[in-house]
């Protein structure tokens, strides 16, 4: 079965004509500055802009949700650019059925719409896909994909990414996300598969392509051969469970991160983001902030002190080309224990962040 082209209809998307392209949108350039007792490789020369970023899930199940109240929140923040998240959804890790859901992610239409109002707000667009499970079976996330039909698997995200692509092209995105966390598809062996998906990606859309790798990943994960930027999702874990929470043991946490990330940086000349940093704000988040299950004892000092000690590593790092908090989506609260800083401590250090970074 040979792909279908990537269209959109017009009318959802608000544009007049085809071939579209995206031009350059100007951003604050980024402090330089180095973390204390670090030692950093020079700065890659294609990195002139710093990547101030928020996260926001389109995750309302209500599609005539308006997105306008969240972006004006994440301007105040300090945030120069925005990450449009959109949920595509399969049935189980062994299936190739992709496709927007009806009733829990955007449609097309909506997105175009919130995309231009971030716009209008000056904020430059990345936009996220990332695939969900609506069925999964034991273990199965998105990490662990297995398609009984590997061909069909990738003529069918490809076709989803397309249309995608098109509407992030006519409505003036600055970066479009190919994929997240796709550890078990991201590799040598499927390189063969990705090339001709995004050169019909990149067909279309003109602006630059991300690859948003696993945390635990990052290392393996091939598929930044093909792309402009590479993300890295910051769910890494900063201590121990059985050690304390407190600000030195956070911050060393990330110093020793930082040092094995910036080791493998060495030699590699393309911008590298944190895709994704967030916790939630529960106890013992630090130690696994990659854990979505629910439930938990609320400990929103402990979110913020997660933010701060990164912070307090990363800001004016001249290897890292920008962070995408995760994610303003959501009611927050300080007697929550999401992944949201809305209305909790660690929303006053998310915007100490994005102006130190």
């Amino acid at each position: 079965m040979r792909p279908r082209p990537f269209i959109v209809t017009l009318a959802l998307v608000g544009a007049a004509t085809t071939g579209w392209a995206v031009g350059p949108h100007p951003a604050a350039p980024g402090r330089a500055g180095v973390g204390e007792g670090i030692v950093t490789t020079p700065r890659p020369p294609d990195l002139v802009e710093r990547q101030r970023g928020v996260a926001l899930g389109m995750f309302a199940e209500d599609v005539s949700f308006s997105y306008n109240s969240l972006l004006a929140e994440i301007v105040a923040l300090g945030a120069t650019h925005v990450a449009l998240v959109v949920p595509l959804y399969q049935s189980d890790g062994a299936s190739h059925d992709i496709a927007l859901d009806t009733r829990l992610s955007p449609t097309l239409g909506r997105l175009a719409e919130t995309i231009r109002a971030a716009r209008r707000d000056d904020l430059q667009v990345t936009l996220f896909p990332i695939l969900r499970l609506r069925a999964p079976r034991a273990g199965e996330w998105r990490g662990t994909l297995a398609p009984r039909d590997r061909e069909a698997w990738f003529r069918r995200y490809g076709d989803a990414l397309g249309d995608l692509a098109a509407v992030a092209s006519s409505a003036g995105v600055t970066r479009l996300v190919v994929a997240s966390e796709l550890s078990s598809l991201d590799g040598e062996a499927d390189l063969p598969r990705w090339r001709p998906l995004l050169e019909r990606v990149r067909a279309v859309f003109a602006g630059k392509l991300v690859y948003s790798a696993n945390w635990d990943h990052y290392r393996e994960a091939r598929l930044f051969d093909l792309v402009d930027e590479e993300g890295v999702t910051g769910y890494f874990n900063l201590r121990d469970a059985r050690e304390p929470d407190d600000d030195a043991t956070l911050e060393q946490g990330w110093r020793r991160l930082r040092t094995d990330l910036e080791a493998w940086r060495a030699g590699r000349t393309s911008t590298f983001v944190f895709s994704e940093l967030g916790y939630r704000s529960r106890a013992d988040a630090s130690a696994a902030p990659w854990d979505e299950a629910a439930g938990g004892k609320p400990d929103a000092d402990e979110q913020r002190r997660a933010f701060a000690a990164f912070r307090r590593v990363w800001a004016g790092a001249p290897t890292l080309g920008g962070v995408y908090v995760w994610n303003w989506y959501g009611y927050g609260g300080p007697d929550t224990t999401s992944y949201t800083p809305r209305g909790k401590p660690a929303e006053l250090e998310a915007r100490q962040l994005l102006k130190d970074l």
